[in-house]
């Protein structure tokens, strides 16, 4: 009873189980269809549901949640593999335009300007790029509305982090330490490699306090700490970190030599392997860079340096390509895929669970 006497009519109020019983299916849907679509390289649709997934999610269980970390993980993902794939045919179009002669610039700058695939605005954080019909019908050019899928993803991935980085279990933190990676892995696309050191390196040093020195995963975010340094023309500090590769994985031999499990004779047969490629990437890193004999070059390879020139030309003017050479080896099974600097990113992976 109300103090003015009246009871108070409660028929329309929701039932907080019940409207989570609700939405529950919804989540899980979401969830099942978005896994599935990145499991057959379908970007656009494991971005649609993802980003449907996280938005519902945050609703759900709050903006602080874990569980909506983890969908915003799975979002960020998803589009930094379709920036990935979209740099990948980018520069196949551009590289067969140069080999035919047939290079437009102003055709290949409107081609290629496509919005971001980031589709949803979460409230209370900054920077992300709302849809808006009524900023895209008024002609406004608004830069920071119109960032590409990387910056998409990392603003994303971002937001997953400070999320993360504030519990203190251990499944909690290596999550955190998985999404630093993820924010090094778009830096290093982004070609920001002085930001991928930081970020793999922010990654290492929690991963550190949890796992062993023989584990593989240790061994995987060291190369990519030492990656990012190379990249970044930190030489030395590459190969010292490479060194620490090699003690990890040794490490990882010593404990399984003589093991009669089968499993235990695939994975050591494999590190050998892996062992052999880093010592190869050491070599490969202390040589000096051969420089190019350009005046070695005659006749039909004149003409296909000339169009290639054209092509860096009009590249770099159009703003498109930031380097070219990282992108000509593409790696997605369905449409090129993952597309790391000098097709390197495999060979960190391939440390982390060769075997597997």
């Amino acid at each position: 009873m109300t103090d003015k006497g009246k009871q108070v009519d409660t028929s329309e109020t929701p039932d907080p189980q019940s409207a989570f019983g609700a939405v529950m299916p919804v989540i899980a849907d979401l969830l099942e269809r978005g896994t599935r679509a990145f499991a057959l390289g379908d970007w656009d649709d494991a971005i649609d549901n993802f980003g449907e997934l996280s938005s519902i999610t945050e609703q759900t269980f709050g903006s602080e949640s874990q569980r909506y970390a983890d969908c915003l993980v799975m979002y960020g993902r998803a589009l930094l593999q379709h920036a990935i794939e979209q740099n990948a045919l980018l520069a196949q179009k551009t590289l067969a335009e140069a080999a035919t002669g047939t290079l437009n610039k102003d055709e290949s700058e409107d081609e290629h300007e496509q919005p971001s695939k980031a589709n949803i605005q979460f409230e209370g954080e900054p920077d992300f790029r709302q849809v808006d019909d009524e900023v895209q019908d008024s002609g406004v050019d608004n830069e920071e509305e119109e960032d590409d899928d990387f910056a998409a993803a990392w603003n994303v991935l971002d937001v997953a982090r400070v999320i993360q980085e504030k519990a203190t279990d251990k499944k909690s933190q290596l999550k955190f330490a998985e999404t630093l990676m993820l924010l090094g892995d778009v830096s290093m696309e982004s070609e920001n490699f002085a930001q991928a050191v930081n970020d793999f390196s922010s990654a290492l040093r929690v991963k550190q306090q949890y796992l062993a020195d023989g584990d593989r995963e240790l061994a995987e975010i060291y190369y990519k700490v030492a990656l990012a340094h190379e990249y970044n023309q930190e030489n030395d500090k590459a190969l010292e970190l490479m060194s620490d590769v090699q003690r990890i994985l040794n490490n990882r031999l010593q404990a399984i030599e003589g093991s009669n499990e089968a499993e235990d004779k695939d994975e050591y047969e494999s590190l050998q392997e892996v062992l052999a490629d880093v010592k190869a990437k050491i070599e490969e890193w202390k040589a000096p860079p051969q420089p190019v004999d350009v005046g070695a070059i005659t006749g039909g390879d004149q003409l296909l340096a000339d169009k290639a020139k054209e092509m860096l030309k009009l590249a770099m003017e159009s703003g498109k390509i930031n380097d070219i050479t990282s992108l000509v080896k593409p790696k997605s099974k369905k449409r090129d895929g993952e597309n790391k600097p000098k097709d390197e990113d495999s060979e960190a992976k391939r440390v982390k669970n060769d075997a597997a």
